[in-house]
């Protein structure tokens, strides 16, 4: 228990060209973009590959999609889909596989898609954004999410808008016939990857991480895997990329990139995808489907492989409650706290939502004429959540050893706040943390404390500030989250009596 101080195509490439792509990354070189001067007029990009490496009319295109998903199932997967990785060759090779994919998206909603992947034809240096207007197809105009086209290139002066990658890239052209035929209306942030620094990629994998943790969210990556082996060959290689990014591991795909183990066309972009999601509590990605050219065409002399894979978050109780849940959890919480400073024995409240009877970690803040008057609860997912609150409130209101016990003529006068919260993760990089998102637990020997996140967004702290508040509450040196202390981020979904009594 803790308190809280407050609240129909392929692109070649060689070998050496795929070296020269992950040069940059491998020598964690510094490499700068070209900026393209802004116009006032609404920016159009008009398919490049239509009719050549998949069909040109709306409807034989609506026709040979729809053929594709209906070949395919749709995986039990668990958890919420915050990520795809999808092949780019031309239909004929990859539409089979990319539709594995694709396939997962049906019947679900997403606001906007971030479709990221290689510059294959432009030598671009770091990664460019199309951060405004409209990506067309033949069934239609695709809207940019301006703003979020903005946060991410807000990441690093190192992103820019170059119009020459996106000018003849089919990398993602190919995905988004796709992405309308499942999802409908979207916006969309292409972002082309270069060869960027290894400082440049985490940058980026940062940004990735703030924009993927709003609902309504998708991050596509398109990339094909290894380029013109022998069939047998080719699949050695594959195998080993997959294992790595199955695992959600940069570092085993670093190595085996760099000792010739495997290929990628879009060794930078995997990266930042992988640093993301890991921080976003992804455990690992679900391989769906994969077939290389040979198994598709029949050639087996010089193949290119091909991969669908899905990536999940766990799911959370937080995101999950109704209006009526958060009264039911305000109702427990205000009957316990009257019955304990009242003498009385604590009701049980049985439940009738199932949800409330999942475990759960939960905090209750309580508040007296805008003064903390006292926060206790629990982190860890131990007891059905309908519990957590109610054990919560009676120990804010009685054991929070800042206060002295509340007293029944204080009652009426008492404000609440419920904090439902995640599993605590552990924190490798502190650039992951997002300030009014994360609560932060550090711990070091017998010592400990924590914060919620509504405490340094009420406050305005950075995210430095916000780790030397969270040391000082474990009775820590300020900057002792520098050597040594464990690290670990919660996020919560937040509600008090103000917002139940609507």
């Amino acid at each position: 228990m803790f308190d809280s101080v407050d609240k129909i195509g392929e692109e070649p490439m060689s070998r050496n060209t795929f070296l020269v792509l992950l040069a940059c990354l491998t020598t964690l070189a510094s490499c700068k973009g070209s900026k393209a001067p802004e116009q006032n007029i609404e920016r159009i990009r008009e398919p490049v590959f239509a009719g050549s490496w998949y069909p040109g009319e709306s409807s034989d295109l609506s026709e040979m999609i729809d053929g594709f998903l209906k070949r395919v199932k749709k995986h039990d997967l668990k958890g919420n889909l915050v990520a795809l990785w999808v092949p780019h060759a031309g239909y004929t090779f990859s539409g089979g596989v990319a539709a594995h994919a694709f396939k997962q998206l049906e019947n679900k909603k997403y606001e906007t898609v971030i479709v990221m992947g290689p510059s294959h034809r432009y030598p671009l240096a770091g990664i460019s954004i199309y951060d405004r207007g409209f990506y067309k197809t033949p069934l239609g105009l695709v809207p940019i999410d301006t703003v979020v086209a903005a946060q991410l290139k807000a990441a690093s002066n190192k992103i820019h808008y170059v119009p020459q990658a996106h000018a003849n890239e089919h990398c993602i052209e190919i995905e988004l016939p796709f992405l309308q035929k499942t999802l409908g209306s979207f916006k969309l942030v292409p972002v082309l990857v270069g060869n960027p620094s290894m400082q440049d990629v985490k940058d980026f994998a940062g940004a990735l991480i703030d924009v993927l943790g709003a609902q309504g969210r998708l991050l596509i990556l398109s990339a094909d895997l290894s380029h013109y082996h022998p069939y047998k060959t080719a699949q050695a290689l594959d195998r080993a990329c997959l294992e790595a990014v199955q695992n959600l591991d940069v570092s085993e795909l670093v190595q085996k990139i760099n000792s010739g183990q495997t290929e990628v066309d879009a060794p930078g972009a995997a990266m930042a995808m992988i640093m993301a999601l890991k921080a976003l509590g992804a455990e690992k990605a679900t391989l769906l489907k994969y077939a290389n050219s040979g198994d598709v065409m029949g050639d087996k002399s010089k193949v290119v492989g091909y991969a669908a894979l899905a990536v999940t978050v766990p799911s959370w109780i937080g995101d999950e409650l109704t209006s009526a849940h958060k009264k039911e959890l305000m109702k427990i919480a205000r009957r316990s706290i009257e019955a304990v400073v009242q003498g009385r024995t604590i009701p049980s409240f049985p439940q009738n939502y199932p949800i409330l009877k999942k475990n759960c970690g939960a905090f209750v803040t309580i508040t007296k004429r805008g003064m903390l008057r006292g926060c206790i609860g629990y982190v860890l997912p131990t007891m059905p959540l309908y519990e957590a609150v109610s054990q919560a409130a009676v120990s804010a209101a009685t054991k929070d050893g800042r206060f002295p016990p509340v007293s029944p003529d204080e009652l009426q006068e008492l404000e609440l706040e419920i904090s439902v919260l995640t599993p605590p993760r552990p924190v490798k990089d502190t650039m992951e943390i997002k300030v009014g998102r994360d609560g932060l637990i550090i711990r070091k020997g017998l010592r400990s404390g924590l914060l919620l996140p509504q405490v340094a967004s009420s406050r305005n702290w950075d995210r430095t500030t916000f780790l030397q508040e969270t040391c000082r509450k474990a009775r820590l040196p300020r900057d002792e989250w520098k050597s040594g202390a464990q690290i670990y981020a919660f996020s919560a979904t937040v509600f008090d009596e103000h917002e139940t009594a609507k």
